[in-house]
């Protein structure tokens, strides 16, 4: 066992930078706005990984032919789910400070869980209603602070409801792709997903995207745009799903805490952007929860299993994975 766990050392590191590359990524992001607008951003990077995607879909290797009714299934998950996250997440990150968007994209487990009990894909726990009410609480919090701090121009309450909308789509799909992941390969599944995504964004954001004038734009979108679709989209996300695979999900997602405080120390640097003490408090309550959450799925998953064959509400538990910042 020891040895096992020295063997993995390295996956911890790892994990460790891709929560690196994720905060930075909010960054990176934040500066590319200042060249094009967020739907155009968004967009080319989700172009340029596009090819990726459809590689992962429909040419990896080993990968097994989809079903024409799980391709309608997986592709209509892709629009209520990442294309919801992928249209409202741009607009709500441009109209929150970097730390406040930062700290509200580490609201998704949260709403895995409230999806989680609608659904009555797992029994209801104390902590996670706690956790959920918690959070809820922050939000209040939040938006009371902002309302409170006319002076307060990088934060809208447009932006807050985005960013919290979006990462409601995000859990969305990190719900109910699950089953889909069990019949094909989860790269697969992802590729299909994030690339009908791409198609229903470019769909809504059509205007802006042909208004690009692709000759004449600065190094530093192409640079921006690349890193965070190529470097924090795809290669995080798959290294991320990987880890997930040899160590679990329990231990893995412990380190998407980590992302928020990232984000506040590089917004510090960068920008000098410091949250309000009402803002900051909601964001600690908001914290609070998503910790909460995660303590009763580890203690969920440190309980011994009674047979090898799950029930079937065991069989469709969300995964719960945190894949993080796109």
């Amino acid at each position: 066992m020891e040895q096992e766990s020295k063997s993995y050392a390295w996956i911890h590191l790892i994990l460790f930078l891709i929560t690196v590359v994720w905060a930075f990524n909010n960054i990176v992001m934040k500066i590319g706005f200042t060249y094009v607008s967020p739907s155009q951003f968004s967009g080319i990077r989700m172009i340029i990984a596009l090819p990726v995607m459809l590689y992962f879909a429909f040419w990896n290797p080993g990968r097994k032919p989809f079903a024409k009714i799980d391709i309608l299934r997986i592709s209509l998950l892709g629009i209520i789910g990442l294309g919801v996250f992928q249209t409202l997440f741009p607009i709500g990150l441009n109209e929150t400070s970097a730390p406040l968007g930062g700290m509200l994209m580490a609201t998704m487990p949260i709403h895995v869980v409230i999806l989680s009990l609608l659904f009555r894909l797992e029994k209801p726990q104390w902590k996670s209603i706690v956790g959920v009410l918690l959070t809820i609480l922050g939000l209040s919090l939040i938006m009371a602070a902002k309302v409170a701090d006319e002076t307060n121009t990088q934060t809208t309450l447009k932006g807050i409801a985005f960013v919290v909308l979006g990462e409601f789509g995000y859990a969305i799909n990190t719900t109910f792709l699950r089953p889909f992941m069990k019949r094909y390969q989860p790269l697969q599944v992802t590729g299909l997903s994030m690339a009908v995504s791409v198609l229903f964004f470019l769909l809504v954001y059509r205007k802006d995207m042909l208004a690009l004038e692709v000759t004449q734009l600065p190094w530093q979108v192409w640079a921006s745009t690349i890193f965070s679709g190529l470097i924090a989209f795809l290669l995080a996300n798959t290294i991320w799903n990987y880890s997930v695979r040899l160590i679990g999900s329990t231990q893995v997602s412990v380190y998407g805490n980590l992302a928020p405080v990232f984000v506040m120390i590089l917004s510090a640097i960068f920008f000098g952007n410091v949250l309000s003490g009402g803002q900051l408090l909601g964001a600690l309550i908001i914290f609070a929860g998503v910790v909460l959450v995660q303590l009763r799925r580890q203690e969920s998953a440190s309980k011994p299993k009674r047979n090898t064959f799950p029930s079937k509400r065991e069989k469709y538990l969300p995964a719960e994975t945190q894949e993080g910042i796109v």
